[in-house]
């Protein structure tokens, strides 16, 4: 492809089909800009119908017309005319040439004598971040390296010297991502005189990035990533660079009476251009219809934009099939949604346990609601999930899960939140292993970009020991870098493999975008234990617990095992751990993995036995794996049999 070049007054970029002047910027189709990159590469001489014909339609049948069509648009573009022919000329009966001459795009630096313009200058936040990364590398490399000469250092190799790599590390993590076709969807921002209506511009945001990611065409930020800017006046171009985007869409939303009025911007990011705004005014009624012509008018302008580099729907999936909003017509039903959907998604235990009543009444208001069940199961399954600080049971929660997920297919069969996270359930509850994956293959499929999904079929895939672990983790985590699941299942992954103080850095990035959540310090403390950082853990367990329900057992027991590392007390007895576990909740496989080695015989049974009757979701990284030391070779055929993991292993 052509390089970037100038035209006269115009700069062409080809590779972002892209022709700018000034403040000027706009965007032509691919084969317009492949047309153009012929005449530019015909060095004034003609190039002739047949010569553009073969070059940009290689074997295709094309008329005059198409060519004619490709032409007007450069011409448009340019503000040139066939009758003046200033840049683009029509040769008679041959073809066509370009009139001005194609010079190479080169940057001219600045003088060594020359200061900086104020748009060149980095600006004062711009100083502050570029010096204090630049000081904590020095200070990283300072340390281990005075560290590392010196035996005898250890306790500080491990305090400051670990601090600062995991600060540095932290820093420098959401910085890393190379730029590739993609676009970020940023929470609207909510213009109703009534603050409380947030729920609902941040719901019809989500509702247009679903429906973007449904179409396949090209990378979608996940929610996690992309909200994680609410609120902060940041430049599109940094944000770009940080979510490795090419494109990002904001806007806002008014909603008053029975009327709403939505703004909408698709921006490019590397020059932070407009591609294409408009503003709606519709009444509430037609929303779902509203979402779904804006969600047409994005797919169309980054085709136009990125052409050939985003990837064409599967035939057998076309553009109207994922277009089709899955929706009531129920508002109140629908306004009930989006209050359920912004509860579940919290890091803290008590907002997404409110999440299932929103929903509850919902679906009261419209029994044929598919994503308001879709949305049910889904709570009711995270409520069985570790580390997040629930009480439930698994078992007690997972069949009305799995219902759920069935009552949402019912109605729209097919379903792909429904259908993946089916699969994740049937898995987790009934150990049916083969019928879960094929399940979550056929919803990432439908629905290539849901990074929560993505995240656990790498790590089932990684357990299974399935070739193509290792880029589904990646995928997952370049689509959501800021999303607690896929850091979490990314930094597991590194610990799995031996790389403790990168697992640690990585997670540590969860706390950058939410200090006071319970999960990303909870999974902190774990880290910060293993690092011997036992200050910074008791810190990260303090802040959990104050968002923690009032029973917790995870915790409990967590703050027994640091107290005992610290010489504060003894560990919490097992018996006690096994007696509570017949009622609360325990991510027992969590802890005792990292931190405790099995009493005897009989604990380890007895544990095990009880995460089966429970169906701890842990247990996934625990059956397919080596058999833990002392469990007695019977129990662990046994129990490798109940939960059919040994039939699996025979079938692969």
């Amino acid at each position: 492809m052509t390089a970037d070049f100038r035209l006269g007054d115009w700069t062409v970029r080809p590779q972002r089909r892209l022709i700018e002047r000034g403040n000027e910027s706009i965007h032509v189709k691919p084969k317009s800009m492949a047309v153009f990159e012929c005449l530019v590469a015909a060095h004034g001489a003609p190039a002739s119908r047949n010569q553009l014909f073969d070059t940009v339609w290689p074997g295709g049948e094309v008329s005059d017309d198409t060519l004619a069509t490709c032409i007007a648009e450069l011409r448009r573009a340019l503000n040139d005319t066939a009758r003046e022919s200033r840049v683009i000329e029509t040769i008679p009966k041959l073809g066509f040439r370009l009139v001005l001459r194609a010079e190479p795009l080169v940057e001219e630096p600045l003088a060594a004598d020359e200061p900086p313009t104020e748009s060149q200058q980095p600006q004062p936040g711009e100083w502050r971040k570029f010096r204090s990364v630049g000081l904590l590398l020095i200070a990283a490399v300072l340390v281990f390296g005075v560290l590392l000469s010196f035996s005898s250092s250890r306790l500080w190799l491990r305090e400051a010297g670990i601090t600062l790599f995991l600060k540095t590390a932290a820093i420098l993590t959401p910085h890393s991502l190379e730029q590739t076709p993609g676009i970020a969807v940023l929470p609207f921002v909510n213009m109703s005189s009534d603050a409380e209506n947030e729920y609902f511009s941040d719901g019809m945001s989500e509702e247009i990035l679903n429906a973007l990611a449904k179409t396949n065409l090209l990378p979608v930020i996940a929610r996690s990533s992309s909200f994680q800017f609410k609120g902060q006046n940041k430049d599109v171009k940094e944000i770009g660079r940080l979510l490795g985007v090419t494109h990002v869409l904001e806007g806002s939303v008014r909603k008053a009476d029975n009327s709403v009025r939505v703004t909408a911007q698709l921006i490019d990011t590397a020059t932070g251009a407009h591609v294409w705004s408009e503003v709606y005014q519709r009444e509430l009624s037609d929303i779902f219809m509203l979402q779904n012509e804006i969600t047409t008018n994005i797919v169309d302008q980054i085709s136009v934009a990125l052409g050939d580099e985003i990837a064409p729907l599967p035939n057998e999936l076309p553009t109207a099939e994922f277009m089709a909003a899955r929706h009531t017509t129920n508002l109140e039903a629908y306004d009930l949604y989006l209050k359920g959907m912004q509860m579940l998604k919290s890091a803290n235990p008590g907002p997404r346990e409110q999440a299932e009543g929103y929903f509850d009444r919902a679906i009261a208001l419209d029994r044929d609601y598919a994503d308001a069940w879709a949305a049910k199961g889904f709570a009711l399954q995270s409520l069985g999930e570790d580390g997040n600080g629930h009480s439930h049971i698994p078992a007690s929660v997972y069949p009305d899960a799995i219902a759920a997920f069935r009552r949402a297919l019912e109605i729209e069969p097919g379903h792909a939140f429904a259908t993946g996270w089916l699969g994740m359930t049937l898995m987790n509850n009934d150990f049916k292993w083969v019928e879960g994956m094929q399940l979550i293959k056929q919803s990432l499929t439908r629905s290539p970009n849901d990074a929560v999904l993505l995240s656990w079929y790498g790590v089932y895939l990684k357990t299974m020991q399935i070739e193509g672990a290792n880029e589904v983790l990646d995928k997952a985590f370049r689509l959501d870098p800021f999303g607690i699941i896929p850091i979490g299942v990314r930094a597991g992954s590194l610990l799995r493999d031996g790389r403790l103080l990168d697992a640690a850095a990585l997670s540590e990035t969860s706390l950058i975008q939410d200090r006071e959540g319970y999960e990303p310090n909870f999974y902190s403390a774990i880290y910060n234990i293993l690092l011997g950082r036992l200050d910074a853990a008791e810190e990260r367990l303090h802040k959990a617990r104050l968002v923690a329900n009032p029973v917790d057992l995870t915790l409990d027991a967590f703050e027994r095992w640091l107290d005992s590392l610290r010489g504060k007390g003894p560990k919490m007895p097992v018996a006690e751990q096994l007696e509570r576990m017949q009622t609360e909740r325990l991510s027992y496989f969590v802890l005792r993995g990292m931190f405790r080695t099995w009493e005897d015989e009989k604990t380890i049974v007895a544990a095990f036995d009880l995460a089966i009757e429970q169906r701890h979701p842990e247990l996934r990284l625990v059956l397919f794996g080596p058999k833990p030391p002392l469990m007695p070779e019977a129990d662990w055929r046994r129990m490798k049999e109940i939960t059919g993991v040994t039939q699996f292993q025979l079938t692969r």
